[in-house]
């Protein structure tokens, strides 16, 4: 961990999502690798504007360390392209010229948290990595400089893809979240068909998400003729975890299946035979079940093409902060 002695400047970055917006400071350098210091979670509900939450942040560090920044990156769910960012799934929308303009630093930069996410990906550790695709177990080769897929299922449903570039790596982020999804089961079909009856479009978010996995639950219980009486996404994993109940636990496995097909479309689309990295606050908590489901036989289930995706490594983020190192990466990347 850096010292207060140790940097003149520090670097500011953030990880804003639609629930928690993730604050930390870390130490001006140009090498990739970094640490990242005096991490504050805030929850985003709390706060009206990015402003707010920006300011509540700098006022709990201390003041040599709120002093000493000059540059800042900031990494938003959503897109980042224009001046006006509208954070998906929240209220928050601000002008990057003029947050930038009122923190009066040097530098201000606002990307996507998954290319946050993706360039923490390629600097990542075993001990924030955890593979979990079977042939993980028995070793195996694979070319590590291929394209990579990073997808995270949590408030919404994040994609980016990461691409070696010279001697670094480079983030490509988009809204494959929105993108659409198809079924594979009967039972699936019949999901499928009851929720697409109230949207014009059903994405992948609307069911690799907090909200997806309620979609599926009420989905399956309807279904079924049933009474769903978890509330809440929470409530859902905690029942299918406990084995308290079967329409949780079901919820869960078509949650993972889905998510496999998905990933393996991503896989396929990037040519990411780098591997699969699963971000996201969802798959932390019920790995056990993901790995009891057909995750990866669906992943690799792909016709023609399932050889193409045999050996593909997939691995589990276990970082608490991930995207804030990947911000910290993206300015010595890109200064």
């Amino acid at each position: 961990m850096m010292t207060r002695s140790e940097a003149q400047e520090w670097q500011l970055v953030a990880d804003i999502g639609g629930t928690n917006a993730r604050f930390g400071l870390a130490s001006a350098g140009t090498n990739a690798s970094v640490e990242v210091d005096e991490i504050r979670t805030f929850e985003c509900a709390n706060y009206p504007t990015i402003e707010a939450a920006l300011t509540a942040y700098l006022d709990s560090v201390p003041a040599e360390c709120r002093q000493g920044v000059q540059e800042a990156c900031i990494a938003i769910a959503g897109p980042t392209e224009n001046d006006l960012v509208t954070v998906t799934n929240l209220s928050w929308r601000f002008s990057k010229a003029q947050v930038g303009k009122q923190l009066g630093y040097r530098r201000f930069e606002v990307i996507n948290d998954f290319a946050a996410l993706a360039l923490s990906c390629a600097q990542l550790d075993s001990q924030n990595l955890t593979r979990v695709d079977r042939l993980g177990a028995v070793g195996g080769t694979w070319d590590t400089t291929a394209p990579r897929a990073v997808i995270g299922p949590g408030t919404g449903l994040g994609v980016c893809g990461l691409f070696k570039a010279g001697s670094g790596w480079r983030a490509l982020p988009g809204e494959g979240g929105h993108a659409g999804i198809a079924p594979v089961t009967d039972e699936e079909f019949g999901l499928f068909q009851f929720l697409g009856r109230s949207r014009s479009h059903l994405s992948a978010e609307e069911l690799l998400s907090g909200q997806g996995l309620q979609n599926i639950y009420q989905g399956l219980a309807a279904l079924r003729g049933l009474q769903g009486a978890a509330e809440n996404p929470a409530a859902i994993t905690a029942a299918a975890l406990s084995g308290d109940c079967a329409l949780a636990r079901d919820a869960v496995f078509t949650f993972c299946n889905l998510l496999g097909s998905f990933c393996g479309d991503v896989a396929l689309t990037l040519g990411a035979r780098g591997g699969v990295y699963l971000g996201g606050g969802i798959l932390p908590r019920i790995g056990s079940l993901l790995g009891e489901s057909d995750f990866e036989q669906r992943l690799r289930s792909k016709g023609v093409m399932s050889g193409y995706l045999e050996h593909l490594p997939v691995f589990l983020v276990s970082h608490p902060f991930p995207a804030l190192s990947g911000a910290a990466a993206f300015l010595r990347l890109n200064g």
